[in-house]
């Protein structure tokens, strides 16, 4: 008899497990005077769920295309954990006309399917329960669960029998007084947008090591996450906050939040960094905001479709004055982004036409803006068809191209899998259940469609043009208008595209007693293609 071997195992530390399986059902089918056909398997891949696993979706293949007359694996729950997942396998098997058999259970009927799945499904419930159950405990005992929080590392110890402590937390000083500090200055009805710029400015690394923004320090109202909400600060917490239900269509967990009077608060007092009366006050600050937002989106729910429909109709209008208005505007090429080459700093304008350094020391001091662009549109006028050239033919670039179109060819490769696939069954069921097959799986394949035309629109945008020499010169007659006018519209306008920094440097030359600026500038050269590549 012609049989078909599969295994599966869960997690990463049961990396032998499908091996032994897999030795263990050759041994069995040797015995039986089994003729293996073919061996599937799923490593590191759960039970609860079937469409997620490669290893299965070859093996219906395969019974589809009649490849052999029997399955056979260590257990029901190798197949799936999941009842109705067994059920339907079994249902398929059945009509193509081929049998499961488990070494531990024999030929599987539909007694087993019922039983054995109910008893399955159970084990999975009661996992989770004690998965659960431990990590409250744990809480209690006085650990902290999941991840590293902001303002506290952790401390590795071990108990009297020479086990790790898990959870245990102690406090950062030097992030700990950065909480202090955001809690002082949100307390002092500072605005959430002027607090990440002050931390950006004084060069404190976010928790992620980047810049800080406003979801980091409130998160969401319902979870009580972020910064300012973390009962941690104030010696407590907070856990039993969320639940997971599976999606029966993705088998993809879901996360729900339990309601208030369920979450699990367990003082710890050593962990304490804010003063209960500062964190009580943020707080309140903190709903009454929230509030107010809320009762913005039911005053908007409450309107009437006339009522939005006039809203829009004004909000349109408004944007369209402020397009007009903006065209009127005369701004320089570089406004905004003129960065001190010695300091790193921001060259703002200062008075009168004039730029500074934020420097008090630096020599761009009360700069002219005559000097300024001048020294810009020279260095400009230096840009070469090589430069742009250079940039696409880069190590990075080709890097670049290279990951996107692995992306491509693996999404294709995705997408010919379910061609295939789909192919076999219509081939092998009815036209109904054929085409109840296709209905399911009609939106995996439009997005993959979808991922391949992203990608594929991604690798055009950094791919080189072929029309370097028209872009290039299509910037050089922009950099000619600016040299008649300096604040023409149309050039500015099309220029800030192309361009993103400026770095200014000085050198002082002694014997003239004069400072000579020169520049350097960071091109954005996706975007002048973009701009400036297309046809006219």
């Amino acid at each position: 008899m012609r049989v078909a071997i599969y295994a599966r195992h869960s997690t990463d530390r049961q990396t032998t497990s499908t091996q032994d399986q897999i030795v263990r059902c050759e041994g069995h089918c040797s015995a039986q005077k089994y003729h293996v056909i073919d061996v599937y398997y799923d490593e590191a891949m759960s039970g609860a769920h079937m469409d997620s696993r490669p290893g299965i979706s070859s093996l219906l293949m395969g019974a589809f295309d009649n490849r052999f007359d029997r399955i056979v694996c260590e257990d029901l729950s190798r197949i799936s954990r999941d009842q109705g997942d067994v059920a339907n396998f079994f249902k398929k098997m059945g009509f193509v006309g081929i049998e499961v058999e488990t070494i531990s259970e024999g030929i599987i009927n539909e007694l087993h399917i019922g039983l054995k799945g109910t008893m399955n499904a159970l084990y999975l419930k009661d996992l989770s329960d004690k998965t659960h159950r431990g990590v409250v405990s744990a809480v209690l005992r006085g650990g902290v669960p999941g991840g590293n929080t902001y303002g506290y590392e952790l401390v590795r110890t071990f108990d009297e029998r020479g086990e790790p402590i898990r959870g245990k937390r102690q406090i950062i000083e030097s992030e700990a007084a950065t909480v202090r500090k955001i809690f002082e200055l949100y307390q002092s009805g500072n605005k959430l947008k002027y607090i990440c710029e002050e931390l950006d400015a004084e060069s404190i690394a976010s928790p992620n090591g980047g810049k800080w923004n406003s979801t980091t320090l409130v998160g969401t109202r319902s979870r009580k996450t972020g910064l300012l909400r973390n009962t941690l600060y104030k010696g407590i917490v907070t856990f039993n906050k969320l639940h997971y239900r599976k999606n029966p269509s993705t088998g993809r967990k879901v996360p729900v939040v339990r309601p208030e009077d369920e979450w699990v608060r367990v003082p710890i007092p050593e962990l304490q960094i804010v003063d209960d009366q500062v964190f009580d006050e943020v707080q309140s600050m903190l709903d009454e905001r929230s509030s107010k937002a809320n009762e913005y989106r039911e005053m908007v729910k409450l309107r009437s479709p006339e009522e939005t429909k006039q809203l829009h109709k004004n909000l349109n209008r408004s944007w369209r004055e402020r397009q007009i208005k903006t065209r009127e505007r005369v701004t320089a090429v570089f406004a905004g982004r003129l960065r001190c080459a010695e300091h790193g700093t921001k060259i703002g304008a200062h008075w009168a036409h004039h730029y500074s350094c934020s420097n008090p020391n630096c020599p761009h001091r009360s700069v002219p803006y005559d000097q300024l662009i001048d020294v810009v549109l020279r260095e400009a006028q230096r840009l070469k068809t090589s430069d742009i050239a250079q940039f696409y033919d880069s190590d990075e670039m080709v890097e670049k191209r290279e990951r996107v179109n692995k992306r491509i060819q693996t999404a294709e490769v995705r997408l010919k899998g379910l061609r295939d696939r789909a192919e076999h069954i219509l081939n092998s069921l009815d036209l109904l259940n054929g085409n109840a097959w296709l209905e399911d799986n009609a939106e995996e394949v439009r997005l993959i469609r979808l991922e391949i035309d992203r990608e594929k629109r991604k690798l055009k945008e950094i791919s080189r043009p072929t029309n370097i020499k028209e872009i290039h010169e299509r910037f050089l007659r922009l950099i000619d208008k600016l040299l008649v006018w300096t604040r023409d519209p149309e050039a500015v306008t099309q220029l800030r595209h192309t361009m993103k920094l400026y770095y200014i440097h000085a050198k002082w030359d002694a014997l003239s007693d004069h400072c000579y600026r020169t520049c350097v500038i960071e091109y954005d050269f996706p975007a002048m293609v973009r701009v400036l590549g297309q046809k006219k």
